[in-house]
């Protein structure tokens, strides 16, 4: 990793510490949390799996959205998410948030079909 993604990718990471990871990739990038409006800026992070949630720790700023599997709705893909787009197909994933209100994520991944074959076992 770079001079900064290699830091801040270790930090993120510290998020996931003790947690038995079915998938994980580094450099993820998140084109925001619906809920959280249209005014968020992408931004980088370490994307998760376990058996019980999807986290994607975002590196700046230092936070973390944890999305219970149980409250998933839907996994597809998208061409842009909350009028942001990067030419490349996005991993979309919606769910029943904590104020049990629908929200949605959308993220550039990598294998897109390795996640999607992931969230949907």
């Amino acid at each position: 990793m770079g001079l900064i993604s290699g830091p801040l990718g270790r930090r993120a990471q510290r998020h996931f510490d003790g947690l038995d990871l079915l998938r994980e990739e580094r450099g993820a990038n998140s084109l925001g949390v619906e809920s959280q409006g249209k005014a968020q800026v992408r931004g980088n992070g370490n994307l998760a799996l376990t058996a019980d949630e999807l986290l994607f720790a975002q590196w700046i700023p230092n936070r973390v959205t944890r999305i219970p599997r149980s409250q998933i709705l839907e996994v597809t893909t998208a061409k842009s998410h909350l009028g942001k787009w990067i030419g490349r197909p996005l991993l979309k994933v919606s769910w029943t948030n904590e104020r049990a209100e629908p929200d949605s994520i959308a993220l550039w991944v990598r294998d897109l079909d390795a996640w999607l074959a992931a969230l949907s076992g």
